[in-house]
């Protein structure tokens, strides 16, 4: 089986299970609020940071180097919404949260022992990013009544013009990695374990959530369905 129709298959529940998420479940009803949305795109700016410095370092690395898209960089997107969101916000004055740091680890650790293992990042968050993504931009922009093109840059790809286009590419390409089929589990393993990474992240933002707009509410808007 192809590396990327196994990662997409194997992945699946872990995916569902993502998909129903209190907390991605509010996001995908439109029930949002600044400091909450906020704080999620603080929670990944840290992750991608962490992600995207250890790629470039691997970057000749013969498993990741052709998966290793700079115009997947979301670093700069995330700066740039954490900074409208805001108004000044820099990395050196905030510390990730206990689910973050968690993520941050396991990025630097498989970076230090089993770089490999780094596309099983990449494949989750971008290919994420380039597709569910896509949907949370609308809801995020209609939910927050965000001025035109502000705080949903995160989400964009400029420099993809194609996107399915370049998702087809992305499969490609982790088809053609040089991989034997014990890493290709290895792969899926890790893949398995970055969705549940995401999941710590998210449950603290239900928290938030909950915090911000109240118990009832929360449990009305789940109770829907």
């Amino acid at each position: 089986m192809s590396l990327a129709t196994l990662l997409r298959e194997g992945t699946s529940e872990e995916h569902k299970a993502a998909e129903g998420s209190a907390f991605i479940r509010c996001f995908m009803k439109g029930v949002l609020e600044k400091g909450t949305y906020a704080r999620h795109l603080e929670a990944f700016y840290f992750v991608y940071e962490a992600m995207e410095k250890e790629l470039a370092r691997h970057a000749d690395h013969p498993v990741l180097k052709s998966i290793c898209y700079t115009e997947l960089d979301r670093k700069q997107a995330l700066l740039e919404d954490l900074q409208f969101f805001y108004g000044s916000w820099k990395p050196a004055d905030h510390k990730p949260t206990a689910a973050t740091q968690a993520y941050v680890d396991r990025i630097r650790k498989i970076s230090e022992t089993k770089p490999e293992l780094l596309a099983a990042h990449s494949y989750v968050r971008y290919l994420g990013d380039l597709s569910g993504g896509q949907i949370l931009k609308k809801v995020a922009a209609r939910a927050l009544a965000l001025p035109e093109g502000k705080g949903i840059s995160f989400y964009e790809f400029p420099a993809i013009q194609d996107i399915n286009g370049f998702k087809q590419n992305y499969r490609v390409a982790l088809d053609t990695l040089p991989v034997s089929d014990s890493e290709k589990q290895d792969i899926l393993k890790e893949s398995k374990q970055v969705f549940l990474l995401n999941q710590g992240i998210f449950s603290e933002l239900e928290q938030d959530l909950i915090a911000a707009i109240g118990k009832e509410t929360y449990e009305s808007v789940l109770a829907k369905g």
